[in-house]
């Protein structure tokens, strides 16, 4: 599509310029939800995790790629030769190794700073799913991520045939999910439910997403990777919300003793 933008006569990539502007509106997110919704957490720290999920999500969306590579080859001939790191560095790497390794960044952060999890996870969950949303349209504009050939496609890929515009899709998806949750709030009633609504949502989003995807050589045994993580993801997902709502229940009927 449109993976680079010319200025000055240098190429920037799209893909690592909306993952800036996603970077830069997510904070302003955080910082804003912070104060508007009055939780208790320092803007210090808001800014520090934020920086922090950014530097873990690199780091696991990387570690899932090549974990992916060693699964999708079964073998490891040349993994550890220096050209084959070199060919994973422009790469994106996995959305769902960048989430773990963001959530397990913040999660260090937190234990160690001793905060509220379940009040950053409120603050956080939203800002999220708005990165994402920048990341997926870096996607649209780099042609990666592609979805399958269609008549109503929209995206030409090299000058094939029309495609789906997956990217467009999960945009617009988990926008839609940030909106919902910032228009209902169900955590001013709930508190903590966020973090276990998104990974429910997400995870039965995404795998429905995936077959409309083009590139399914990631996968393995008839689903791809990312729908195979899916759906370990959606009964954690209830898990966490079953407990959450058992934590908070216990806790009104003990304050109300």
């Amino acid at each position: 599509m449109y993976p680079y933008l010319e200025v000055f006569g240098r190429a920037i990539p799209m893909y690592y310029l909306s993952a800036i502007v996603g970077l830069v509106f997510a904070m302003g997110l955080a910082l804003f939800r912070r104060r508007a919704e009055r939780f208790h957490t320092g803007t210090e720290d808001i800014v520090l995790m934020v920086l922090l999920a950014v530097i873990g999500a690199l780091l696991g969306s990387k570690v899932f790629q090549l974990v992916g590579v060693i699964i999708r080859d079964g073998q490891t001939v040349g993994f550890w030769t220096l050209e084959h790191w070199k060919s994973l560095i422009p790469g994106v790497g996995v959305f769902y190794g960048g989430l773990i390794g963001g959530f397990i960044a913040v999660l260090i952060y937190i234990r160690k700073n001793k905060l509220d999890f379940w009040e950053i996870a409120d603050i956080l969950v939203p800002c999220v799913l708005l990165f994402c949303t920048f990341g997926r349209l870096g996607c649209f504009f780099a042609g990666c991520c592609y979805g399958r050939a269609a008549d109503w496609g929209i995206m030409p890929r090299h000058g094939v045939e029309p495609l789906i515009p997956v990217q467009l899709f999960e945009a617009g998806f988990t926008f839609l999910t940030m909106a919902a949750m910032l228009i209902f709030r169900p955590e001013r009633k709930r508190p903590g439910v966020l973090l276990p609504l998104y990974i429910l949502i997400y995870a039965v989003g995404r795998f429905i997403l995936e077959f409309f995807r083009g590139d399914m050589q990631r996968g393995v045994y008839l689903l791809s990777t990312s729908q195979w993580i899916s759906l370990l993801m959606i009964p954690a997902g209830i898990f966490l919300l079953v407990l959450r709502n058992r934590a908070l229940s216990k806790g009104q009927r003990d304050s109300s003793l």
